[in-house]
């Protein structure tokens, strides 16, 4: 239960999961937290006059008597989504077990698309859709059992322009958040594929205009945008697909406020799985720099969606997939503030401000070898310092770290 308690009745302990103002406006980044020391009190203190407090995930009470219920949100179409979000299962496997299944699983998509399915489509031959379906449920395997391992891999690739590691990320991040939702095994299937082949009407589109997207005659933009349209028309003429599946590569690229392509849809026409794959594909676009997009950090990144969360997408999705990815989401570099600088490897889902990483720099900048891993939720609750949080987000590069080196040579290979 969400109720409202004034910012100066605000003690250690409670969750935060609302402010009386927009959270850009704020010197948090996060939407949803649980205050763990006395800097965040006097932020709040000094910016809002109340906040939402979620007793339930408050590690103390929340009295009645000194605050009132929240208003629930607003809106038939928010209510209806909020009623298919269930509780998701517990992880079954630990991180490191799964990481070396993750590893196998993720190394079989990639050969799979690249070899197979996008390579036949390119040279005209029928998509084998068995095939897809068989690589996206090994991958809502590894994403029931723990989905930080496929996603630690699915981000080495955050970078690269490629259609099939954007396919691969765009699927693997769908299927953390659908996981995240609650969304059932058969279902996230269907997500999972639709995510997967999101794209696979570009495969039909000359190179040179996709990479050039930026400056593209109208003619070429109208080319670029029908891409959903090929897509969609070539899965139905599989004649085995589910309506859902084929409606997330037709509408990937609706927008909430109807500004999208191809049918203007607004909010309500737009279905869940679709809304889903377009606030991922997005988030994906803008951290590669893919067509017109530039290359934003991971930070740039989620202020982005969070500021387009109300006239794009889903609002409560977006906040959804912000608390699935974290405000320090895997694979990205992180400073300490004992100056360390570490790689996110993993995270709790009721700890992401507090993540499991990889120390590869000491305080002077000199390299540890090995590399230490730190659960920084761990060292919080042993030593009560502040020492061991996250200071801020930096650019690997900047420090001369490659992320994807040291992640395949540190974590276990099997």
């Amino acid at each position: 239960m969400k109720v409202i308690v004034e910012a100066h009745d605000v003690k250690k302990g409670m969750y935060v999961s609302e402010l009386d103002r927009p959270w850009l406006d704020s010197p948090f980044l996060f939407q949803g937290f649980r205050i763990t020391n006395t800097d965040e009190i006097d932020q709040i203190s000094n910016l809002c006059d109340y906040v939402f407090v979620d007793s339930e995930k408050s590690t103390i009470p929340v009295a009645q008597t000194q605050s009132r219920t929240a208003s629930s949100r607003s809106g038939s179409e928010q209510q209806n989504i909020a009623r298919l979000i269930k509780k998701p299962l517990p992880y079954t496997e630990k991180f490191e077990d799964e990481f070396i299944n993750a590893r196998d699983c993720y190394q079989f998509a990639r050969e799979e698309l690249e070899n197979k399915l996008f390579h036949d489509i390119k040279m005209g031959k029928s998509l084998e859709i068995e095939s897809a379906r068989g690589t996206v449920t090994s991958m809502v395997d590894s994403i029931l059992r723990h989905p930080d391992a496929l996603v630690l891999l699915a981000s080495l690739g955050n970078k690269d322009r490629s259609l099939v590691t954007h396919a691969l990320s765009v699927c693997t991040l769908s299927l953390a958040l659908g996981r995240s939702l609650g969304i059932e095994t058969d279902a996230l299937v269907d997500l999972g594929l639709g995510a997967l082949l999101h794209d696979i009407g570009e495969i039909r589109i000359p190179d040179q205009v996709l990479d050039n997207v930026a400056n593209a005659s109208e003619e070429e933009r109208a080319l670029v945008e029908g891409h959903t349209i090929i897509g969609a028309t070539m899965l139905k003429k599989l004649g085995n697909l589910p309506d859902n599946v084929i409606a997330i590569v037709h509408d990937h690229h609706e927008r909430a406020d109807g500004s999208g392509y191809p049918g203007k849809l607004t909010g309500a026409e737009i279905s869940l799985h679709t809304k889903i794959v377009s606030i991922v594909d997005t988030y994906d676009n803008i951290l590669s720099g893919i067509h017109e997009y530039e290359s934003m950090s991971v930070d740039d990144a989620l202020k982005s969606m969070y500021a387009w969360r109300r006239d794009l997408f889903d609002e409560l999705l977006v906040e959804k997939f912000i608390q699935c990815v974290g405000i320090y989401p895997l694979g990205s570099v992180v400073e300490l503030r004992t100056g360390q600088i570490g790689i996110v490897i993993s995270s709790r889902p009721d700890a992401r401000l507090f993540p499991n990483i990889m120390l590869v720099l000491d305080a002077g900048r000199e390299p540890v070898e090995p590399p230490k891993m730190l659960n920084l939720a761990l060292f919080r609750e042993k030593l009560e310092s502040d020492d061991f949080e996250i200071k801020r987000l930096v650019e690997g590069q900047h420090y001369g770290i490659d992320v994807r080196q040291y992640i395949l040579r540190e974590l276990p290979l099997g």
